[in-house]
């Protein structure tokens, strides 16, 4: 089975956010891009690895 290739952005999508968003993310120490891309790939049923690759949920429970 081959290994997932590492996340590269295609599409750019910008989008406005409240500030209570930023404030949360920066009370976190995360990024609002991380977030939202966390965010996306949950819906998706995916996760990011420790190698920022998108791999299935299920795997997070193995």
């Amino acid at each position: 089975m081959s290994k997932p290739k590492p996340f590269q952005p295609s599409n750019i999508l910008l989008v406005e956010v409240p500030p209570q968003f930023i404030a949360l993310c920066e009370a976190s120490g995360a990024s609002p891009q991380a977030a939202l891309r966390g965010m996306a790939a949950m819906l998706c049923g995916l996760r990011y690895d420790e190698d920022n690759r998108l791999v299935p949920l299920e795997d997070a429970i193995a």
